[in-house]
C-alpha cells in the first residue's frame, strides 16, 4: 500500500500522502472508513475519505487549484470529498460520522466544523460525491476538536472558552 516502496530510500511507514495540515481525523465506527479534515493554505479547506496508498494532492494542488503540478507524486491525486473555499470556511476541523440515537435525521452524516467561521455541517455522500451538506447550527463555538461517546453522540471542544459541548434540540417554542 506504500506508493513509494519501489523508490530508493523510501520510508516504509507511508500509508497515504498529500495532506497539508490534517486537523482531526476519525474512523466511522460502522464502515471503518477514515475521514480527515485538512486545513488549507490560501484558498481551500478539504475533507478527505482516506484510502491506503492515496495521494491527496498537497503540494501539487490545494483543493481544485493547481500549485505545482510537477509535484503530483507517484500516484494520481484523489479529489477531496468536500472542498470549501475561503469564502465559506477558513480552518476546517474534522469531525465524525454521526452514529448516535438522539438525532435520527443525522445518522450516517459526517459532522464537521470550521474553527474560524464557527460553522457546523452534516454532509452526506453518494460514493465520492457530496449529496448534501446543510449547516446544522448557527455559528457559536470555535471548533478545536470533536469526540464521540460510547453511544455515538458527538461532543466538541470550544477553543475560546475551553468548554465541552454537545448537540441539543431547540425548544420548539423558543424564538
Amino acid at each position: 500500500d506504500n506508493p513509494f516502496v519501489a523508490m530508493n530510500g523510501a520510508r516504509p511507514e507511508v500509508w497515504a500522502y498529500g495532506f497539508r495540515n490534517p486537523w482531526r481525523m476519525s474512523f466511522d465506527r460502522v464502515t471503518g472508513e477514515l475521514f480527515v479534515g485538512d486545513v488549507g493554505w490560501e484558498l481551500w479547506e478539504s475533507i478527505h475519505r482516506v484510502e491506503k496508498g492515496g495521494n491527496y494532492g498537497w503540494s501539487a494542488a490545494e483543493g481544485p487549484q493547481p500549485i505545482k503540478p510537477e509535484r503530483i507524486g507517484p500516484t494520481p491525486i484523489h479529489p477531496a470529498l468536500i472542498e470549501l473555499s475561503h469564502t465559506v470556511a477558513c480552518s476546517i476541523t474534522g469531525g465524525y460520522v454521526y452514529r448516535g440515537q438522539k438525532f435520527p435525521e443525522l445518522r450516517g452524516a459526517y459532522v464537521f466544523g470550521d474553527w474560524e467561521t464557527r460553522r457546523l455541517w452534516a454532509a452526506r455522500f453518494d460514493g465520492d460525491q457530496t449529496k448534501e451538506m446543510p449547516e446544522i447550527t448557527r455559528p457559536t463555538v470555535r471548533f478545536a476538536a470533536f469526540g464521540e461517546d460510547n453511544d455515538g453522540e458527538l461532543y466538541f471542544l470550544d477553543y475560546d472558552s475551553g468548554t465541552l459541548h454537545t448537540l441539543a434540540r431547540n425548544d420548539p417554542g423558543a424564538q
